[in-house]
């Protein structure tokens, strides 16, 4: 498996070299410590990589560009030996400015789901996103998506269709119907970002598809000026024989000009429903902590950071008790340009 793994990334750098095309090579690690505990009782403590990232982005010309992504990530299921898995994150090309007027671009392949904020979200907290963390959409899917700038820059649009089940699935695990996803972001002021995002599939013949979403929807809001930067989303499954909602709101503020320290302090509030038929199912997560910029590149993009979250858990289960996660992360990027 390391051998063949090797190979294949020897393979593809080689390649690139001897094409002459000009690729990116890009590398993103996370390392984290995690403690969770209910009530006074530790359930997990433990050190991971939770993510390394290794990218391709060869640069066929100005209106044909690629991206391949391998995701690396530390493992503990028996399944997995030496204890790391890995996974297939990206691979499409991206046809740039396929209607110049219109300032649209086809992405083909394994793409990012264009839904909710799960497609930009770039982990303020190190929690996933919500329709992320609820498997409500998964973040990259196999399929087609035709992308758009909307006139004078007011917002953008995405129409998509993918298999459905993520980028985990595969073959006999996608039934034969596609999923039909539209989002649409709208900037009517500097600063304001308003949004919506809608899916669906039918998945009726599924062998499981009662525990399968069959439409879902999401509303986006952002607003940023100063030092502040907040998101909210409504988010809303439609199952066989359930509805699940809920949403998040999330206030970001920077304060690196204010201060002598470049750093973000977070806070997140969740609500979930997994089943609005269902009584005392619900829970609500509330979220805090920093992100300190360690280092930045040229660009003044962070390249080593620091991440501290504390989360709680509150369950409308009273015999349920609440649960508390400590995250510590570091992340870090690597990249070159071969030209």
């Amino acid at each position: 498996m390391k051998f063949k793994l090797f190979l294949m990334v020897f393979v593809l750098v080689v390649t690139q070299s001897l094409f002459g095309l000009e690729t990116k090579i890009k590398g993103e690690f996370w390392n984290r410590y995690t403690l969770k505990m209910e009530g006074m009782d530790v359930k997990n403590s433990y050190f991971s990589l939770e993510r390394g990232y290794f990218t391709l982005e060869p640069k066929f010309n100005d209106n044909l560009k690629g991206r391949f992504t391998l995701n690396f990530f530390s493992a503990v299921n028996k399944d997995f030996k030496d204890g790391a898995g890995l996974k297939l994150k990206y691979a499409y090309l991206d046809f740039v400015k396929l209607l110049p007027q219109l300032n649209t671009n086809l992405s083909f392949g394994l793409i990012k789901h264009y839904f909710g904020t799960i497609y930009d979200w770039n982990y303020t907290t190190i929690e996933k996103a919500l329709e992320d963390r609820e498997k409500i959409a998964s973040s990259t899917d196999y399929g087609i998506s035709l992308n758009g700038i909307l006139p004078k820059g007011y917002g953008e649009y995405q129409l998509s269709i993918l298999n459905g089940e993520g980028y985990k699935k595969s073959l006999t695990d996608v039934n034969i119907f596609p999923e039909y996803c539209v989002n649409v972001r709208l900037i009517p002021f500097p600063g304001i970002t308003i949004g919506g995002s809608y899916l669906y599939e039918n998945k009726a013949i599924h062998p499981d598809s009662t525990a399968k979403i069959r439409s879902a929807y999401a509303g986006v809001g952002r607003i940023k000026f100063g030092i502040l930067d907040f998101w909210a989303e409504y988010l809303q499954g439609t199952y066989i024989d359930s509805v699940s909602s809920g949403y998040m709101f999330m206030p970001v503020f920077s304060i690196g000009n204010i201060s002598k320290i470049d750093m973000e302090i977070v806070l997140r509030y969740d609500f979930w429903n997994p089943d609005k038929e269902a009584e005392n199912d619900a829970f609500k997560k509330l979220t805090a902590g920093f992100n300190w910029n360690i280092l930045r590149d040229e660009s003044f993009k962070p390249v080593v950071f620091l991440q501290v979250n504390g989360e709680r858990t509150f369950y409308d289960d009273t015999t349920k008790k609440a649960t508390d996660v400590v995250t510590v992360q570091l992340r870090w990027i690597i990249s070159n340009t071969i030209k």
